[in-house]
């Protein structure tokens, strides 16, 4: 099998949403610590970051008070789910027209625009490519277990209703956004994996998403 990576790395002083803090690290012990009188050596530090940090998912929690938290996620929705991967180049609102006779049971939907070629710029936060609501109605509706895309949000930015979210995590639907590289990802045939930590009360976090090819 082949593994193809879908994730952003996370280095710090980089910028994933405008407003939210910047990773850093503390190194706690390092190789000249002498912590181990001279037999060993060994590197510790802890990673300061907020949940929407990098390629992140998101849980119900994040938008709705006693939704399910991150812990709570069935892996079901986040390992080893079949891929059915939609191309929406140079379309900034997608709607449901995108995904009309697509088979999307049981499989994650992840949305390729390409916009992560703006990675680390500015223009990653202009108007983003997005996903209307009656796309995400769609995508329940045809029983889409997972929902990702490559842009900065799954919806558009100025839209403080959030329509995206709204939709999908009421269906408990996990939704990845920043995403990567889905150049490199066949329609179908693959299987994603994008498993957050089990964070009890964790709303959104960090994955290293990838996804298994034969």
């Amino acid at each position: 099998m082949q593994r193809i990576e879908v994730s952003h790395k996370i280095e710090m002083g980089m910028k994933t949403y405008p407003g939210l803090p910047e990773p850093r690290a503390e190194v706690l012990i390092d190789y000249d610590s002498g912590r181990y009188g001279g037999l060993s050596e060994f590197y510790i530090a802890s990673l300061h970051c907020c949940g929407n940090t990098g390629t992140y998912v998101d849980a119900p929690i994040h938008r709705y008070r006693g939704g399910t938290d991150l812990a709570g996620l069935s892996l079901d929705r986040l390992a080893h789910v079949p891929l059915l991967l939609v191309d929406a180049l140079d379309v900034l609102s997608i709607g449901p027209d995108l995904f009309r006779g697509l088979k999307m049971a049981g499989r994650a939907v992840v949305v390729r625009t390409e916009w992560s070629r703006h990675w680390r710029t500015d223009a990653y936060f202009g108007e983003n490519p997005h996903l209307t609501q009656e796309a995400c109605q769609a995508l329940l509706d045809g029983g889409a277990l997972f929902a990702g895309i490559d842009s900065v949000n799954i919806d558009a930015l100025p839209d403080l209703r959030r329509p995206a979210h709204t939709t999908l995590l009421a269906a408990g639907v996990p939704i990845c956004e920043h995403m990567t590289n889905l150049s490199a990802l066949p329609k179908e045939g693959g299987y994603i994996h994008a498993a957050p930590i089990a964070w009890v009360g964790g709303a959104t976090f960090p994955v290293r998403a990838y996804v298994l090819v034969d």
